[in-house]
Order: structure tokens, then C-alpha cells, then sequence
């Protein structure tokens, strides 16, 4: 499952040994710093050891250690040994610039501009041979784009997910609404939530509808939906204030005015802590409708088996619906093999074993998602634990889904997205608040070309695109 966007620990204009020194000192005066731990089993002799570091723990990191698992008993050169690892993004780079890597790491995807301009991780396509190598053709196309940066693949894919409004079947039927028949139009979205809305004697939030701060993760999200894009990539110019991202969060500005904004605010603040566990705000039917990932769907089953949910693309202006091309987001975990790494022929090795339809399929499953792949087996969604997975499939396939801006300043640009959309829910004017925050963005992206084409002329090397 995602987080959100990492704070970099790696700022512009910082020295680099500085940099790297004053973080590493930290993380091991914290007992922070990763730690190779003990092998399962004992690791056969005459191995190549593969040290792969990995964000996930808990089941999903159980899933991952599936994988590896297979690759280890599936073959006698290798052997992957697994570190979960946390704060990942910034011990990767203080451990590629100290030139002591691990030889596989397990990214987000957006962390792949940074990664792939700071000349810290190895492309496939310059590991690949003539009997091993990555196929572009095998994954669904915007997974493919997440992959890449600047016309090159710099990552595989660990699993993909797409967001999807998810809805409490059982509350449907009970404010007299067919849950059969969910909304595809925003008018119905809105509608919907009044019908399933429940207040207190006193005012305050029984139960909400629909709420467009549940969950907060994803500030950002709201323009793709009415049409928008969040970046030009040709030009590098931000585009959150253009004229589709001011309709979105006029919408977003229409559930504190008509609910209150007060009111509105602390039932987001109460359930916000509450995400995958029994009180979450959907499971818990605190919440009828909410947009959310695949993986909710192994939350239920955990905590709520037999809890009646559905889910479907989540609603577009009337005008953009188009049910066999629902627009949507799309994000991905990546796995990359760093600059430094003392085997990357064998990290490749396993790298391209992930990326075999059925391992993508088996990771895919025990995490609840769509395949990241072009094309699936047929029988994925039968054996599937989410209900969904055929939703979240056609968004992932869809010509119309994005992906997240492709430049190193991504985090920071959605850093400044929480605050732009906080603001506008207490009430700020929207074009005024997102025209700050592209200008804002736009700086950060202007800055970070900027020096990035002054790196390539004192290295003699041409200029970006």
C-alpha cells in the first residue's frame, strides 16, 4: 500500500558528502540505519547473495518474501536475502552516494527521476542480453510510462494500484439507493452522499455520505477527475490552477459550505487516524462512499468478512463518462538496482523474474491488486480476493488513466498540494490558493532544471530534454 509522498532528507544545493555524512550519523545515532538480517534458512554454499531492500512489512511484506522464496528454490546460482527497510528513499541514496548499496531496492515510482538523473540506479535495458531482458510490450501501457523516465526504463514493477470509488452496498439499499447501480456522474456522487448522510440532534456528523478529505493522501488527485492534468511534461510546466483544477476543488470547496467546514474538518480529523483497522471510517459504515486502493479489500476480509461493499471508477463530470474508458490515477511500487551494487547481473536476474506474468499475478493477489501486466490469465480475477480487481483492471488498461508527474520535484509539489487543499476547505478562494500553489511548483520545477543543466555543462554532457 502507499504512503504519502516521502519529505526529501537530500536538498537542492546541499553538498553532497555534507548531505550524506549529516544523514548517516543521524540514522545510526537512531538505530535506524538497515541491518542485514538473518536468512530464514540457512543460505546454500557456492550462492551469489542479492541484498534486497524493501519498504513493506506485514503481510504484504510476507507476500514479497513469497517471491523471493520462489526465486531462491527455483534456481542454485542465487540467493535474494530481504530487509525491510523503512524511510527507504532517503537510506537508498545515502547508501548508493557512500558507495555501499544494496543490489536491489524497492522504490516508489516516483522517486525514478530523481534516482535516474542523480546517476544513482542502472537501467535494465543496459543489463539486459539476448536470452534475458524486459519486455515494454508486456506491460499495460501507463504502467510501462511509470517504468520510465526520458525515453529509458530505469525500474521493474512490484505491483500497481489505481484508486476506485468504493461503496457500502448495505447503506445503499437502506437510504433507498440501488447498489446495483452506483454513480458514474459526479451530480450522482453528490446526491448519493446526502441520501446516506446522518447527523447528530446537536449537528455534528453522525455518518457521512461521501467526503472528499477521506482519506487525506491524495491532495492532488481531484483535477485528473474533472478532466485536468497536474503537468505538462513537454513544456515542464504545472497545471494545477488551470481551468479544470479550479472546477475540481470549487466541487471539493461545496462539501465544507454545504456541510460545514468545522464540522467537516473534525470528522476528517477524527477517522484519518483510523485507516486499517476495525474503526476505520468506510469498514466501520461511518462513511457510505469512499475513494480508495485496491488493498482495502484484504482490510475487509480482515476485519469485516462478510461486510457488502462494491466499487466503480470514481465520478467524472457527465460530459467525460465513458465506461470502457474510465479516467483514473495510477501509481506504482518499482524495484530498481542502484548504481554501486556488487552484483547487478545477478539482481537482474531476479528483477526479470518479477516480471513474469504469473509472480506478478501471485504478488498481485496476495496484495489485492490489478496486474500491472498487458494482458492476465484467465483465471486472476476469479481466484481474486477484491471483488473489484476487474474495476481497478480497466482503469490501470484504460487510454485515459494518468500517471503522477514525471519530474525529481514531485514531492514537494505535493507537499504543497496538502496545504492548497486545506486551505480551500477552511474557505479560501480556490483560483487565488492553486495559483499559489502552481506558481510554487512551477518555481521548484525551474530550479531543479535549472541546476540540472548547469550539472550537464560542467560535466561536458548535452543538455536535458
Amino acid at each position: 500500500m502507499p504512503g504519502l509522498p516521502d519529505n526529501p532528507n537530500m536538498r537542492p544545493g546541499v553538498g553532497r558528502r555534507a548531505a550524506i555524512g549529516a544523514l548517516a550519523t543521524s540514522l545510526l545515532a537512531a538505530g535506524l540505519w538497515p541491518r542485514r538480517a538473518r536468512s530464514r534458512e540457512a543460505i546454500p554454499e557456492g550462492r551469489v547473495i542479492v541484498d534486497y531492500w524493501e519498504k513493506w512489512t506485514g503481510p504484504e511484506g510476507e507476500a514479497v518474501q513469497g517471491i523471493v522464496d520462489r526465486f531462491n528454490t527455483a534456481q542454485d546460482r542465487i540467493w535474494v536475502r530481504r530487509l525491510a527497510v523503512s524511510d527507504i528513499m532517503s537510506k537508498a541514496m545515502v547508501a548508493i552516494g557512500g558507495g555501499d548499496p544494496p543490489d536491489i531496492v524497492g522504490l516508489y515510482s516516483y522517486n525514478i527521476p530523481q534516482f535516474a538523473e542523480s546517476g544513482a540506479i542502472i537501467s535494465p535495458e543496459d543489463l539486459a542480453t539476448p536470452t534475458a531482458r524486459l519486455a515494454p510490450e508486456s506491460y499495460a501501457p501507463a504502467v510501462h510510462r511509470l517504468l520510465s523516465h526520458e525515453g529509458r526504463q530505469w525500474a521493474g514493477v512490484n505491483t500497481c494500484y489505481s484508486l476506485a470509488l468504493y461503496y457500502n452496498r448495505s447503506l445503499f439499499r437502506e437510504a433507498g439507493l440501488d447498489p446495483d447501480r452506483p454513480p458514474a456522474t459526479i451530480d450522482e456522487l453528490d446526491a448519493a452522499a446526502d441520501r446516506l448522510a446522518v447527523r447528530t440532534a446537536g449537528g455534528r456528523i453522525a455518518r457521512a455520505g461521501f467526503l472528499p478529505n477521506l482519506p487525506a493522501w491524495w491532495p492532488y488527485f481531484w483535477p485528473i477527475m474533472f478532466g485536468g492534468r497536474l503537468y505538462d511534461p513537454d513544456a515542464h510546466r504545472a497545471e494545477v490552477a488551470g481551468p479544470a483544477g479550479v472546477a475540481a476543488y470549487e466541487w471539493v470547496a461545496s462539501y465544507p459550505r454545504r456541510l460545514g467546514a468545522s464540522a467537516t474538518a473534525e470528522f476528517g480529523n477524527i477517522y484519518n487516524r483510523s485507516f486499517h483497522s476495525p474503526q476505520d471510517p468506510f469498514i466501520s459504515g461511518r462513511v457510505g462512499m469512499i475513494v480508495q486502493g485496491p488493498w482495502i479489500a484484504n482490510f475487509i476480509r480482515l476485519y469485516a468478512p462478510e461486510f457488502d461493499y462494491g466499487c466503480t471508477p470514481v465520478p467524472t463530470p457527465e460530459a467525460m463518462v465513458d465506461p470502457d474508458r474510465p479516467v483514473g490515477m495510477l501509481e506504482a511500487d518499482v524495484l530498481v538496482i542502484p548504481r554501486g551494487a556488487r552484483h547487478p547481473e545477478a539482481a537482474f536476474e531476479f528483477l526479470c523474474f518479477t516480471q513474469r506474468p504469473d509472480v506478478q499475478e501471485q504478488l498481485a493477489t496476495e496484495h489485492a491488486k490489478s496486474s500491472p501486466m498487458r494482458s492476465v490469465s484467465a483465471g486472476f480475477a476469479g481466484d481474486h480476493p477484491n471483488r473489484c480487481v476487474d474495476v481497478h483492471d480497466r482503469i490501470v488498461k484504460s487510454p485515459r488513466v494518468q500517471i503522477l508527474p514525471q519530474t525529481r520535484v514531485w514531492q514537494q509539489y505535493a507537499d504543497s498540494m496538502i496545504g492548497a487543499f486545506d486551505a480551500i476547505w477552511a474557505g479560501a478562494d480556490v483560483h487565488r490558493t492553486l495559483a499559489a500553489a502552481q506558481s510554487r511548483a512551477q518555481q521548484l520545477i525551474d530550479q531543479s532544471r535549472q541546476r540540472r543543466l548547469q550539472r550537464a555543462a560542467r560535466s561536458g554532457r548535452g543538455a536535458p530534454a
